[in-house]
């Protein structure tokens, strides 16, 4: 297994591929983002989040304090946050929640909840990226779930990394131990982890098979699309150290300490190499054909994606893998019009599972979407 994953690969078609996967995850959809408008803030920001209990909400909890908030439709209001965990003015701009309500809305009901989990790029507002380019209105329709867009960082790969103070980025620490208790208390959600489901694109996709693997308390299910989801290459190590390097001066600061990083750092955080933490986690894993252009993502990733469904079939862990080709409206890119029906798909069977009924019905997508390739079924 391991010498499977640890197969050569053509070193400068890896760095070209993964450098962009590293810092461009957040394309796809070529419509223009509409201007961001300042937050409200104080009464003003209460009125905006009008749907979630604001019992003390002006007062720090969980770790949280709302900065401010803006509605950015009659279901969803994006919510502006400060932790201690992630600090002030990192790349990718605005920390933030978006908070997507069902459609007949009932605050006395409680809800089951969608996170969703954004790639990498994003400039300005991370959270946007499933709101504006992924539809999430429009992939929920129908379903009675809260869903919730947490920003992830231009390239916060949701995990803790070690720098502190003014570069402080501790994405798991804050989405984990901060946000789903934050959302349980100021939202009428379910708790079981059952109840739950992440899903994530891209950086997201891996950042969805982590938090699973690392918190099974709290997710039953996780879906990615188009993750990165083996580390064991050279070259992915390489350009992580990059990355690191570019945002923090450190070129260990991804997983490391700082100054090193060592193969168990790597190995703690590898998706493959922790996969024994998914085994009562229901995991659907997407990637496409792609298009056979030069810089191509989805061929690689779905190496690695293949690597993940390989050490899940040999451990009797329940999975299910689509490689959906290039359907209708969807060439087999890195991108959203990829995402979306795969998406839609994906929450469609969890909902199946757990016997949600959908109020309206899911948005008809291309049958490619909806074939299994390998694994044990919806």
């Amino acid at each position: 297994m391991r010498g499977m994953r640890r197969k050569s690969v053509v070193g400068l078609i890896w760095s070209l591929v993964i450098a962009m996967v590293l810092t461009g995850c957040a394309a796809g959809d070529n419509r223009p983002t509409p201007a961001q408008t300042p937050m409200a803030t104080g009464s003003a920001a209460l009125q905006q989040a009008d749907f979630l209990d604001q019992t003390d909400f002006d007062e720090p909890s969980h770790g949280i304090t709302v900065t401010g908030a803006q509605a950015l439709s009659e279901r969803a209001v994006e919510v502006g946050v400060s932790t201690d965990a992630v600090a002030e003015g990192l790349p990718g701009g605005q920390n933030s929640v978006i908070i997507v309500r069902p459609q007949n809305y009932d605050p006395g009901t409680r809800y089951r909840v969608v996170y969703l989990l954004g790639g990498s790029g994003a400039e300005t507002s991370p959270a946007r990226q499933w709101f504006e380019a992924g539809h999430a209105e429009q992939i929920t329709d129908g379903l009675p779930v809260i869903t919730v867009i947490p920003s992830g960082g231009k390239d916060g790969w949701y995990t803790d990394w070690t720098a502190s103070g003014d570069q402080a980025q501790g994405w798991e620490t804050y989405h984990l131990d901060q946000l789903v208790p934050w959302v349980d208390a100021h939202l009428p959600t379910r708790t079981g982890r059952e109840d739950r489901v992440v899903l994530g694109n891209s950086m997201g996709g891996y950042g969805a098979i982590r938090y699973a693997e690392e918190r099974p308390d709290l997710f039953a299910e996780a879906i990615s699309l188009s993750g990165l989801l083996d580390l064991s290459s050279g070259e992915v190590r390489d350009l992580f150290s990059q990355v690191s390097e570019e945002t923090t001066g450190q070129t260990d600061a991804i997983f490391g300490n700082g100054q090193s990083t060592m193969d168990e750092q790597w190995d703690a955080h590898d998706p493959v190499s922790q996969s024994k933490g998914l085994e009562r986690t229901k995991v659907q894993l997407f990637v496409g054909e792609g298009n056979g252009s030069s810089g191509d993502l989805e061929p690689t990733l779905r190496e690695t994606t293949e690597s993940l469904a390989q050490a899940l079939q040999s451990q009797g862990s329940p999975y299910s893998y689509t490689m959906y080709g290039r359907p209708a409206g969807c060439n087999g890119e890195h991108t959203f019009e990829c995402w979306r029906p795969a998406a839609t798909v994906a929450l469609s069977r969890w909902a199946d599972r757990l016997g949600i009924e959908r109020s309206i019905a899911a948005q008809p997508v291309a049958s490619e979407f909806e074939d299994i390739t390998s694994g044990e079924g919806s």
